[in-house]
């Protein structure tokens, strides 16, 4: 019987030793919302250290408290935050030198952050970030960057607890048609009108023709939004570039301790520099470097007027945690076309 006892024993421990490797456990949701408050002070000290102006410290602080505040709120509707699944930390780049933690969100300049971030490493042999290609910083050299799924279990724990933690955000509509406009109306992209756009169109276009179903080039935005809220698309999941930032960073859990936003976008990053302590030695490539299309805030409304109110306010329903735990408000215009309900 004791022998019993013992291969039981051991049993156990073998199923939780593998468990830990594939889930990586925080604490309870009533302590996690706790514990990140002193990280917080944490990196406020670190903004006053360096010097980075007082309405920067302040607002950092307003963004932290809104996320804490929200994902309380969250905890007490009967959502839980107990575990994040090690598969799903792959969105986050680690560098243990600056011990910083960036989880990057497609659409939210996350090609030239991650520019930033190859430089950190210290591995790139150029001085300006605009250096190195977009294509390239996507696929030859993601190499260079660390990811937190790559680590085990208790190193994982570890960075949650001592390293800065750093998102950047957008207006979720915004960044919803600049993932449309970029992968379905400019040039290029053919792996997006192929894989999805030949989809969309034999899937909700009524008689459509030989060459868009062969090429998926010509997607409409009301296309797009039916397939977005398409139970079926709901049930496979959807691209990194329309997911939730939600979805992608996990931030009741991860709990960061800064927020920048696209809005702000040049200020937040050479602030980020500053308290890295390396804004003498990399520069942040400025948008107006970078892109010669029309700005997607600019052309917001003529895409989602188009939209009857139904289907607008569902797709806002798909982002209402992005809003909400991230402080956006809809943009100007967009509650006057849900009037019309």
């Amino acid at each position: 019987m004791k022998k019993m006892w013992k291969a039981f024993s051991v049993l156990i421990l073998v199923a939780v030793f593998l468990f830990g490797i594939s889930v990586v456990f925080f604490a309870p949701a009533k302590d996690s919302i706790r514990k990140p408050v002193i990280q917080s002070r944490r990196l406020v000290a670190d903004i006053r250290e360096n010097q980075v102006s007082h309405d920067v410290e302040m607002e950092m602080r307003q963004r932290v408290k809104n996320l804490e505040r929200e994902c309380k709120k969250l905890t007490a509707n009967g959502s839980e935050f107990l575990f994040v699944e090690k598969s799903k930390l792959d969105h986050i780049v680690v560098d243990d030198r600056y011990k910083v933690m960036y989880c990057y969100v497609p659409k939210v300049a996350c090609t030239n952050l991650k520019r930033v971030f190859l430089m950190l490493t210290g591995q790139m042999n150029v001085t300006d970030p605009l250096l190195l290609k977009s294509a390239d910083v996507h696929s030859s050299l993601d190499h260079y960057l660390s990811y937190l799924d790559s680590f085990p279990a208790a190193g994982i724990k570890y960075r949650f607890h001592h390293y800065k933690k750093v998102i950047f955000v957008r207006e979720p509509l915004e960044r919803l048609l600049s993932a449309f406009r970029n992968k379905f109306l400019q040039r290029g992209n053919s792996y997006f009108k192929l894989h999805f756009g030949k989809t969309i169109i034999k899937r909700y276009r009524d008689n459509p023709s030989n060459e868009s179903l062969n090429k998926g080039e010509d997607v409409t935005f009301t296309e797009f939004v039916q397939y977005l809220l398409d139970p079926k698309t709901i049930e496979k999941g959807y691209n990194e570039h329309w997911q939730s930032f939600y979805d992608l960073c996990h931030p009741c859990n991860i709990q960061y301790n800064y927020i920048g936003k696209y809005e702000t976008l040049d200020r937040d990053v050479d602030e980020l520099l500053k308290i890295l302590k390396v804004h003498d030695k990399i520069h942040f490539p400025e948008r107006t470097d970078m892109y010669k299309t029309s700005k997607t805030e600019d052309m917001l409304l003529n895409f989602f007027r188009i939209l009857d109110p139904d289907t607008l306010r569902k797709i806002i329903d798909v982002y209402e945690k992005d809003y909400k735990v991230f402080g956006f408000n809809l943009p100007d215009g967009i509650d006057s076309l849900l009037n019309d309900l």
